[in-house]
């Protein structure tokens, strides 16, 4: 599990839903702060993905401003205790999204050529992969397998980093299914 440091956290604090209030405000922001180390440890132990607990943590925040919105007489304990709810909450519910996903088509095929070919077809059968994306999910795939986090590719492209993965996936999800079709592979774009 790599650590990233006290520097890099604050760098993504840029969560905070603002409720028109700057006193609510700061009381979401210390909330959120001190919930940090209980959405990687939600996010490392259902999802056993350190990256997402920024994804679970911008979730939770979301809906702690409306919820302080709503009751801004609330304690600072009941807001944190709000967060660390719908942190657990969100991080299960990707969990079980995650295991109901089920393997299908192309991609059980593909997983069984990657057992039993030989690293050359592996690296063939990838690079003819590859090369059906956009120049744009190129790009993401060079700069994930750099170990460059969502955040990252998305300060580079100058673009969200939800909004980043959300078209990366959509792009493969649909090449997939292209490739999932019978009958002849259709060609790249």
């Amino acid at each position: 599990m790599e650590s990233y440091g006290r520097i890099w956290q604050e760098l993504t604090w840029s969560w905070a839903s603002s409720t028109g209030n700057p006193a609510l405000d700061q009381r979401l922001d210390a909330a959120a702060h001190a919930a940090w180390p209980y959405a990687r440890l939600c996010a490392w132990t259902y999802l056993n993905d350190q990256p997402a607990a920024h994804d679970i943590m911008d979730h939770a925040v979301e809906n702690a401003s409306g919820y302080i919105a709503r009751h801004p007489d609330s304690s600072d304990k009941k807001l944190l205790l709000r967060i660390k709810s719908v942190l657990k909450r969100r991080a299960r519910q990707i969990a079980a999204k995650q295991r109901r996903e089920i393997l299908y088509g192309l991609f059980v095929d593909m997983e069984d050529l990657y057992v039993v070919q030989p690293e050359v077809e592996q690296r063939i059968y990838a690079y003819e992969l590859f090369e059906c994306l956009s120049p744009f999910a190129q790009t993401i795939v060079d700069w994930r397998s750099m170990d460059y986090s969502w955040r990252e590719i998305a300060a580079r492209v100058e673009l969200d980093h939800t909004s980043v993965r959300r078209a990366f996936n959509r792009e493969v999800k649909s090449l997939l299914q292209d490739l999932s079709q019978p009958g002849e592979m259709s060609q790249c774009r």
